[in-house]
């Protein structure tokens, strides 16, 4: 099987022992300890998402998962990181920066470290997790609404009542 990536293949060599790749959005995925950790891609010309003009290419880099909530401890650390506008947990590095080997190498310091803020867990669904959830939906009780026309009728009797 062809890879999508060629030119990027150098920066599999500097991840950690035991990762998994698969292919994803046109690229390679990398996972690392049951997270997405990297996303390769090789896509070149793609300047525009949804109608905006970027000034770096989309697809053309490595793209780095991290929860949007996370995302400023790297952007302190790293200058460099720009925010994908595809998906809001990605950072990335388009491959055209002048320096683009050596930011590459800074954040896979991080994946070989372990930080605990890059990467996307693995979203892991038992296979028939999902007929259990549509079948407890259908066995739900629907709720039966209650008239108050009964209710008010009896506590107008009480208040109409003699003393």
């Amino acid at each position: 099987m062809d890879s999508p990536v060629n030119d990027l293949l150098w920066i599999e060599e500097l991840l950690p022992p035991g990762y998994d790749a698969h292919p994803k959005h046109g690229g390679m995925a990398y996972y690392v300890d049951m997270k997405l950790v990297m996303i390769l891609v090789e896509r070149r010309g793609l300047y525009e998402h949804k109608g905006v003009s970027y000034p770096f290419e989309l697809w053309n880099g490595v793209i780095f998962p991290v929860l949007k909530k996370a995302q400023n401890a790297f952007f302190l650390k790293y200058l460099f990181l720009e925010n994908h506008p595809a998906n809001k947990d990605w950072l990335y590095i388009p491959a055209d920066q002048d320096d683009f080997e050596d930011q590459v190498k800074q954040m896979m310091r991080e994946i070989s470290k372990a930080n605990p803020l890059l990467g996307l867990p693995v979203k892991m669904d038992a296979p028939d997790s999902a007929e259990k959830s549509a079948a407890a939906k259908k066995k739900t009780a629907k709720k039966v609404r209650a008239t108050k026309k009964s209710e008010n009728a009896y506590f107008l009797s009480i208040a109409k009542k003699p003393k």
